[in-house]
């Protein structure tokens, strides 16, 4: 888990009105009309701020209408249209689209360049200008950097030589509507290169290489240009990974101006190359499709895949030679997986408080029927409040955060209310960064006593060990300062109300997030000597004769701009060893007392900052499902999905390589829309919405094994004669034919099946169809349940046994 929580995003808005400001802009309808730019003069409420010698009203070359803009340019000048009174909204346009004409001489080489915050972006090539030939270029705003924003200043058309150029003219510019396009995935499989390197690959390339080239592209907008002296090679590298789920290694290559060069193409074992397969010459300016089997390779089905060469093999130097779209392929699944279930066998009683959303104080839309009404659909039982990183700074009984006048959007009555109203339990972070005791338990008080909320769950502060946390101690995020204030914490808020159950925050590992050295401690079982804020923490609390009712663990599984699909749905297979290595530190260090501590999650998500377009895609969707099926198999009580609502943002990883359509990242599963149509609730929010057919709390969970890798199982038993499965299925284009053997399986009986996937996310892109959660029926004809999981998809299947 990395330790900067997502969260801190509550960005600490000046004043409500800016808050309500935000949310406005956040909502503007995605229903746009075309935005013209220049046609026959510049459009209004757009400038002419040209470098190169322009004319905005040329007759020589038109393509319609009366007038075209001449361009006659200097070498890397520009025409600079751009918008006047205010940057461009972008959100709900796709392309930028104009003509244009080479003139008499022709062969000018232009860049297509978007400013954005008042900074320009990389440039897009176009093809050579034929002389007096129009030409229709369409650029998409997402390969300008442009997309699904609120800040683009402008357009330039520059000469991309960096050379004197003859004239050109380009008429009916245009910034066209329309919604993007779920891209096909390139890679069926593991990518390694897809304009940038991604999924973890690295470049420890020895030979001269450019990673983000746009001489030669095979599709996006760069490619990887290598220069190789005598055996030198382009060096993809990657920490040891096994080979299993794949079948080859694919990639385009392109011998630029001149070709011929020759190739070794070599994979390497546990960093030894293995055998190498020859490629060349290449034909120059052509690209041409590469697919080695991992067989020939030297690295089918190995534990220990860390990288690939493309090394040069003649020893001579070579020109330059062009590489896209590098990754590795899926090996095709098998025909049948088999999937074996043990009714008879309980592994532990599933707790309500596993199926919980963080709620936040600044969210304008959470105090409203919309709110009640969602989460009643979803069966929510557990919300969370006031929202992480601000729970060190707010103060409940003011609803300000410290050192602020203005009230955030939502009070603690307001949320109360929608928490009785949904029936929900409730977790409360009390503000340990700048408040105190005193201040929780008056919390406490006004909850309990006085309101009779009868909130049950208490955390002290929010990730403390962090330095992004709000600390106003002398030492400030120090485990042995925390635990000294735990205890004040502790006793006045238990005084108010004894029933209630308080939490401390803990990180995984005996050494992590280790800011004081001066205070180390002993593990008793191992003798080993440790400083990390866990160990450090917990013994002091020993100590001090206060045993916490349960720890807080934070789970997030990326970094921004590290967001990788096919990791993401196989993360939360670990989810076993973190619960193993918490209750281990638990145990050994508070003793024979650590046994009854609960294990508590209370934010979870895919990424723990600047959340891109995997945040709202199908792919986040299916790693909740599969965070909910690896959890039920831990000792964790709870976990908290961060969170409802959050609101969008346009300017993170929205990459090609990432499956989905929306181009701006949420941590919410619903936006602010009121009512929430399809397209305002995220795929997480539906996948919530079908795990309630799975269980909610108070089923039994029981073994349930897959011999196939993409195929999440997992199954539950509810009363004497109910089984219900969760099945994931995280191929991207593949149906997954499956044979469930399931003991005591009642034939001729009808299975309810709930389903959610690739066709409901299109419904609520293109508006035609229903993007809710699908229900069908499934008759048992035979001794083993047959079933075939779409791609991208989660289905809960439920039956009844004999």
């Amino acid at each position: 888990m990395e330790a900067f929580s997502g969260r801190a995003r509550a960005r600490y808005i000046p004043s409500l009105i800016a808050t309500l400001a935000a949310i406005a802009a956040f909502f503007i309808s995605t229903a746009r009309a075309d935005i013209v730019i220049y046609d026959d003069a510049i459009a209004p409420g757009w400038q002419n701020w040209s470098w190169a010698v322009t004319d905005t009203a040329s007759a020589a070359a038109v393509h319609t209408g009366a007038a075209s803009l001449a361009v006659t340019p200097t070498a890397w000048s520009a025409a600079y249209l751009r918008s006047a009174a205010a940057p461009v909204d972008t959100r709900g346009l796709l392309n930028l689209t104009f003509w244009v004409n080479g003139g008499a001489t022709g062969g000018q080489r232009l860049q297509v360049v978007a400013v954005v915050n008042d900074v320009a972006q990389p440039g897009i090539p176009i093809e050579v200008l034929t002389a007096n030939v129009w030409q229709r270029v369409s650029v998409p705003l997402s390969a300008l950097g442009a997309d699904s924003r609120n800040d683009v200043n402008g357009f330039w058309i520059q000469e991309g030589a960096g050379q004197d150029s003859a004239t050109f003219y380009v008429d009916d510019i245009v910034l066209e509507s329309g919604t993007p396009p779920t891209p096909p995935l390139r890679i069926d499989g593991m990518g390694i290169y897809d304009d940038a390197l991604i999924n973890g690959w690295q470049n420890w390339s020895w030979a001269s290489v450019n990673p983000a080239s746009t001489a030669s592209v095979h599709t996006g907008s760069t490619s990887i240009a290598v220069t190789a002296g005598a055996f030198a090679a382009l060096y993809l590298q990657h920490n040891a990974f096994p080979t299993l789920p794949y079948a080859s290694l694919k990639f385009w290559i392109n011998g630029g101006p001149q070709g011929g060069q020759t190739l070794n193409v070599i994979a390497l074992l546990s960093d030894v190359a293995q055998p190498a397969v020859t490629l060349g010459p290449l034909a120059p300016n052509s690209w041409q499709e590469v697919t080695i089997p991992l067989a020939d390779l030297g690295v089918a089905n190995v534990a220990a895949l860390t990288g690939i060469w493309l090394q040069e093999n003649a020893g001579i130097n070579q020109p330059t030679f062009y590489v896209d779209d590098v990754g590795l392929q899926f090996a095709p699944p098998p025909s049948v997986v088999n999937v074996r279930v043990d009714p008879k066998r309980p592994v532990r009683l599933v707790d309500h408080r596993l199926f919980g959303v963080n709620a936040a104080v600044w969210d304008a839309a959470f105090y409203s029927p919309n709110t009640t009404a969602l989460l009643k659909e979803l069966n929510n039982k557990v919300l969370r409040f006031p929202g992480g990183s601000l729970s060190d700074v707010y103060h409940w009984s003011t609803n300000t955060s410290d050192g602020e006048t203005f009230e955030w959007a939502t009070s603690f009555d307001e949320f109360a209310e929608v928490a009785v109203a949904t029936q929900a339990s409730v977790f409360i972070t009390v503000n340990y960064g700048t408040g105190t005791p005193e201040e929780a338990a008056e919390w406490v008080r006004y909850s309990n006593k006085f309101k009779k909320y009868a909130f049950k769950y208490w955390e002290v502060g929010n990730e403390n060990y962090g330095t992004w946390e709000a600390d106003n101690n002398d030492r400030p995020h120090d485990p042995v300062t925390y635990a000294n204030r735990f205890r004040e914490y502790y006793q006045r808020m238990k005084a108010i109300d004894p029933s209630i159950r308080i939490g401390a925050v803990v990180q995984r590992g005996e050494d992590s997030e280790v800011i004081y050295t001066d205070h180390p401690v002993t593990n008793p079982r191992t003798g080993a000597v440790h400083h990390g804020w866990t160990p450090v923490m917990l013994t002091t609390l020993r100590n001090l004769g206060i045993t916490p009712d349960f720890v807080i663990y934070h789970r997030y599984e990326q970094g921004p701009g590290g967001e990788s699909d096919l990791f993401l749905l196989n993360s939360a297979a670990s989810w076993s060893s973190d619960a193993t290595n918490l209750r281990q530190m638990v145990d050994d260090y508070l003793g024979a007392s650590g046994r009854r501590v609960e294990l508590i999650c209370t934010e979870n998500n895919s990424v723990y900052s600047n959340p891109g377009k995997q945040t709202t895609s199908l792919v986040n969707g299916l790693f909740l499902a599969d965070s909910i099926g690896n959890i039920l198999q831990t000792e964790f009580k709870a976990m908290v999905w961060w969170d409802l609502r959050n609101g969008r943002e346009a300017g993170n990883n929205n990459g090609s390589s990432l499956y989905g359509w929306r181009r701006y990242g949420d941590y919410g599963i619903v936006n602010e829309a009121d009512p929430a149509g399809p397209a305002d609730r995220y795929p997480t929010f539906y996948v919530y919405k079908l795990l309630q057919h799975f269980a909610r709390g108070g089923e039994w969970v029981v073994p349930a094994q897959s011999d196939y890798t993409s195929l999440g199982v997992y199954a539950v038993r509810e009363g004497g004669k109910s089984l219900r499965l969760l099945l994931i299925n995280k191929h991207p284009s593949a149906s997954l034919e499956t044979a469930i053997k399931i003991p005591g399986m009642k034939r001729g009986s009808k299975a309810r099946v709930y389903s959610y996937g690739i066709p409901q996310d299109e419904a609520a892109r293109t508006g035609e169809g229903s993007a809710d959660v699908q229900q069908s029926n499934l008759v048992i004809s035979g001794s083993t349940l047959r079933y075939s999981p779409a791609p991208y998809s989660a289905t809960v299947i439920d039956l009844v046994l004999d």
